[in-house]
């Protein structure tokens, strides 16, 4: 599930699967036509599969890249920021919250 606070933010939930992940970047899509240069990110929420995980975060990064917005993780935890690091996906994300 995706829900939206305060602006560019997004909270994901839930186990990624091909749906979620195709209504996240939508979402991301819609957020940058409202005017959002920067969405955020909550990922604290995110479970299962750590492949499933990686994918869905590069599709979300790939759609902001695509609509001219840049992507913000938040509540990353160690093992997350590792694999990211691992696989070279790190340097879609910022990971330090834009200044409001």
């Amino acid at each position: 599930m995706e829900q939206t606070s305060g602006g560019g933010i997004m909270v994901l939930t839930g186990e990624p699967d091909a749906g979620r992940t195709a209504a996240w970047c939508a979402r991301v899509s819609a957020l940058h036509t409202d005017g959002h240069r920067a969405i955020v990110c909550d990922v604290r929420g995110l479970s299962g599969c750590a492949s499933a995980v990686l994918q869905a975060l590069a599709r979300i990064a790939l759609t902001a890249r695509r609509s001219g917005c840049r992507c913000v993780l938040v509540g990353a935890d160690d093992g997350l920021l590792i694999l990211l690091e691992l696989t070279g996906l790190n340097e879609l994300f910022d990971t330090a919250a834009p200044e409001w």
